[in-house]
């Protein structure tokens, strides 16, 4: 027991002053000469014994009196902490963390989260307070904070297992934030789950609850689990002439029985079985499976695993596109006879069987809708000005997913060609500049993003190596505010600038591929950088067919334009673009194939949860409070605000008031005692004829 006020302890003494009392005032007999006693009656012994115990309980009631007073004034209480088996009648405001990650799927451990949070709702006082938040990577307050427990049971009974993974820090920091509002002091987060390891990431290194809001882990999780999954994947595609070789290489993991049995794995392809293979006995093996493409276009497969406890994570689903060796178109008008820009372009890309692409020349009468469809790229390389139906035609290809790689040189009618760029959104056109009328020397390219896909390969042997191309002529280009400026030149004037229009792209070097205007291309970097140039103009390399749970898709195309996407399970869904052209498909709670269509663009892509919610090593509920619950030492406690902590305490029991109403019976019992005697105390001693009697 402790005390607000202990110094009143010391007026405990003051209970011993009716005893002193009592023996001060202790009367000897009174010695009284009488003629005869045959008048007084002596007192029987039976009434002296009852007088003595009542004296003795008066003394007790006036010792205990002054005892309790002391008591009372010293405020008494018990704190909490030393009677941790006393119930807590204080109404709480709590909020329940209920996870329903997919490492929750594992047997029952869902349903008995579940029936966790249904137990605390029906053990729960009438003034408590709840609030109830479902929680995987992202958190969501399914009822706000209140007393409708009818309301958080339905939604408790209805809640599922989603296939997204574990994140702690969300739920916990929206749990603060919602007893932030709390109408009780006593307040509390409730945290149901598997404690999954992945889950908690470096953002709880630095936070923790407040220390005055309790945290109550509880751990529902398997004692053991046996499950295998994919890991890591990867496909290659191999050309040689017109065949195309597919490698699947696959890292499988296992743990519980399944790391020391053999694991069969399947591989599928358009939904048929097509290959088998049996690993040996191991945590983690390496499969690979090879197969040839018998056709064009997309395919969509999976890698099967035998059924265990956790089943979400058996199948692993991929999808890519194979197609004829992509085409490129260059245009080029420039003087017959001479090196041209097609030139030294063909000399990059038609290498024979080994080519990686088909290359075909021709003038601006190809630029039609229809020959244009069957390139994938376009060069449009020292061409002069484009008739209407000509940029009409450029611009749809550009729209509908093709890329438009434009350069200059002297047959380029750089003021007809501004209308041209300034209909795809590139820039103006300011005419072509000789460096050394800008500068003493020629040109050379200042800086470039290496973060760029263009330049990214060189980004590892230094600036330098693409710096020492000289520049004797370029077009200066004003850039719209729509386009990126890739590379600049030391003049400050750019290098290369990237549109995007619809679906695909435009790119514009503003030197010549040949060497009319640079020594570019008979430089060692030359065929890097146009194929990494075309490697990235084709829309078909940045277009991603991989994508985790809860991912948003990016769809492309006109503004306006809506898209059809079929999801596991027959569902159809549709994405409405807007004025950029772009929209996104967010219905990927799913694992499995999709395929999104617009008219005749096709984009086949696959779904699959987060391999790392599969690992499923677990933290104990003693460590997961260490990670949460805050103490004393993260909040500034000073002898002030302990000594009112102690006084909140007391408060809330008023021990001290039950003590001064049993004073106050007390006292009313002594008065009842003292006022009993109806005889005038009086000690007296009567003597004659040879005997004596006292008289009381």
């Amino acid at each position: 027991m402790s005390f607000i006020n202990p110094f009143f302890l010391f007026a405990l003494g003051a209970a011993a002053l009716p005893v002193l009392f009592h023996f001060v005032r202790k009367m000897r007999a009174k010695k009284v000469p009488f003629g005869s006693l045959m008048f007084l009656k002596a007192t029987p012994k039976e009434l002296i014994k009852k007088r003595r115990l009542r004296d003795l309980l008066l003394l007790a009631v006036r010792t205990a009196m002054f005892a309790l007073l002391a008591l009372a004034f010293a405020r008494p209480f018990i704190s909490q902490e030393k009677l941790p088996f006393l119930p807590q009648q204080d109404d709480q405001s709590v909020v329940i963390l209920i996870d329903n990650s997919y490492s929750m799927q594992v047997g029952d451990v869902f349903e008995r989260a579940r029936q966790e949070v249904l137990r605390r709702l029906d053990e729960a006082r009438p003034g408590d307070e709840f609030a109830l938040v479902a929680f995987s990577d992202d958190a969501q307050q399914l009822t706000p904070l209140g007393d409708d427990l009818a309301l958080h049971r339905t939604l408790a009974r209805s809640l599922a297992p989603s296939n997204r993974p574990t994140d702690f820090y969300n739920p916990l920091r929206l749990a603060a934030e919602i007893l932030r509002d709390a109408r009780h002091d006593d307040r509390a987060v409730v945290l149901v789950s598997d404690f999954q390891q992945g889950g908690w990431t470096g953002a709880l290194d630095n936070w923790r609850l407040d220390a005055d809001v309790a945290f109550v882990p509880v751990k529902v999780a398997a004692d053991a689990v046996d499950n295998a999954y994919v890991a890591a994947f990867n496909l290659t595609t191999k050309r040689a002439g017109s065949r195309v070789a597919v490698r699947y290489d696959a890292r499988v993991a296992a743990q519980g029985r399944s790391a020391a049995q053999q694991q069969t794995v399947t591989l599928a392809l358009d939904e048929r079985p097509v290959e088998r293979k049996t690993l040996p006995a191991l945590a983690s093996s390496r499969v690979t499976f090879q197969q040839a493409a018998a056709r064009e276009g997309f395919y969509q497969g999976e890698i099967a695993l035998p059924d265990d406890d956790l089943a979400l994570d058996n199948r692993f689903f991929f999808t890519y596109p194979v197609a004829a060796r992509p085409s490129i178109l260059v245009v080029d008008e420039g003087p017959r006879g001479a090196l041209g820009d097609a030139f030294f372009l063909r000399n990059a890309f038609d290498v024979g069987e080994q080519a990686l692409y088909r290359f075909a020349t021709g003038g601006r009468q190809r630029l039609t809708r229809g020959e244009l469809r069957n390139h994938g790229v376009v060069f449009l390389a020292n061409v002069g000005a484009l008739s209407g139906a000509q940029a009409g035609a450029v611009q749809a290809y550009v729209e509908e997913g093709g890329s438009v790689v434009v350069s200059f040189g002297e047959a380029a009618d750089l003021p007809a060609f501004t209308g041209t760029l300034g209909a795809l959104g590139v820039g103006r056109l300011g005419g072509a500049v000789t460096a050394r009328s800008v500068q003493a020397l020629d040109a050379i390219v200042g800086e470039v993003d290496l973060r760029h896909p263009v330049f990214e390969v060189f980004a590892a042997s230094g600036m330098g190596a693409i710096l020492r191309p000289k520049f004797r002529r370029y077009a200066r280009l004003v850039p719209d505010t729509n386009a990126v400026v890739v590379g600049t030149y030391d003049t400050g004037d750019p290098f290369l600038v990237e549109r995007r229009l619809g679906r695909g792209k435009v790119l514009v070097y503003t030197s010549t591929f040949s060497t009319r205007w640079t020594d570019f291309p008979i430089h060692e970097l030359y065929v890097p950088f146009v194929y990494q140039l075309v490697k990235y103009a084709f829309s078909a390399s940045d277009v991603r067919h991989q994508y985790s749970v809860g991912e948003a898709v990016a769809l492309r195309g006109r503004p306006g334009e809506t898209w059809d996407v079929r999801a596991p399970g027959d569902r159809v869904f549709k994405v409405t673009l807007d004025e950029a052209g772009v929209g996104f498909f967010r219905e990927t709670e799913v694992p499995g194939q999709y395929v999104a269509g617009q008219g005749r663009a096709l984009l086949p892509f696959s779904v699959n949860v987060d391999a790392r919610e599969s690992v499923l090593a677990t933290r104990d509920a003693e460590e997961a409070y260490a990670a949460v619950a805050g103490t004393a030492d993260d909040v500034a406690t000073t002898p002030a605000a302990a000594a009112l902590a102690v006084e909140d305490e007391e408060k809330k029991q008023k021990f001290w008031r039950y003590l001064i109403l049993l004073v106050i019976g007390l006292f009313a019992l002594e008065t009842v005692l003292a006022n009993r005697v109806v005889v005038k105390r009086k000690n007296v001693k009567y003597e004659g004829a040879g005997r004596s009697v006292r008289a009381d």
